[in-house]
């Protein structure tokens, strides 16, 4: 298979990064409350029109976040939380931060808003509600915090208090994923939240986990460490789509290889 052979690949927090550029492109056109601002070639910023929030996209970091989101109690304000995501970390992930970051900024009320971002659970209760509403429940660690999936391909160790409540700056919330048995440095990708991250966005981005959908990639895009690890399938590129007349349908068989046993997720299910 080409490495710019597009393909589906299950379960999508293993898929690799993905295409941070047409990413941050499609959220501009789905979220017109952003704006965009390029200070630097290798770095572009999407604004709130709140001005108290504000994505950062680094193009060219190897060892930086590729991505942070950060928010402020108002645009003269000190940092109040802050979120990033390694160079490894699924655009999918990022992108469910993001949504949700913008559904609570852009609600009408400001009560509407902390709702979206806190929820009705305390934090420790929307962790343990979402790892244990999963199909194949996680386990928790005896030794620590620390959840992992079942099939060991990823983990999220809670901060060691209420993210609401006072203490250490440093303590934060890490939610990271890749390849069982491999080299967590090498191979995992890692997503931060400091301490008064809101809830809601924190399960966000675990629920792209607990219960992943696949993710559209180019087969060069997934890792070769990764591959055993998944279920890959050829798919019709959007221009081969658009000529047929057809939408996005399989076209190939799944990469040889051993493959974890895969069932797509209805969307649906993440609704909490």
């Amino acid at each position: 298979m080409n490495p710019d052979t597009p393909v589906r690949v299950a379960p999508g927090h293993l898929a690799g990064p993905g295409n941070a550029e047409a990413a941050l492109e499609d959220f501009f056109e789905s979220c017109p409350t952003w704006s965009r601002w390029r200070p630097y070639d290798e770095t572009t910023l999407a604004l709130h029109e709140r001005l108290t929030a504000v994505i950062e996209l680094d193009h060219e970091t190897t060892e930086n976040p590729r991505w942070t989101i950060a928010s402020y109690q108002s645009p003269v304000d000190e940092l109040a939380w802050q979120a990033t995501f390694c160079t490894r970390t699924p655009v999918e992930i990022v992108m469910a931060v993001a949504h949700r970051l913008t559904a609570a900024l852009d609600s009408p009320s400001r009560l509407a808003g902390e709702d979206l971002l806190w929820g009705g659970h305390s934090y420790e209760d929307a962790v343990r509600h979402a790892v244990e509403g999963a199909d194949v429940p996680w386990e928790q660690a005896v030794d620590s915090r620390q959840w992992r999936r079942a099939d060991g391909t990823a983990a999220i160790t809670p901060a060691s208090h209420d993210p609401w409540a006072p203490g250490p700056a440093e303590s934060v919330t890490t939610l990271s994923g890749g390849p069982s048995g491999s080299d967590r440095e090498q191979h995992w990708w890692t997503a931060t939240f400091t301490q008064h991250t809101p809830t809601a966005l924190i399960i966000a981005a675990l629920d792209e986990v607990v219960e992943p959908l696949p993710a559209d990639r180019e087969f060069g895009q997934v890792s070769e460490a990764n591959r055993a690890h998944v279920h890959i399938e050829a798919r019709r590129s959007r221009a081969a789509s658009a000529t047929s007349g057809g939408g996005v349908p399989v076209i190939g068989a799944a990469v040889p290889g051993t493959a974890l046993a895969y069932t797509p997720t209805d969307p649906a299910r993440r609704s909490r």
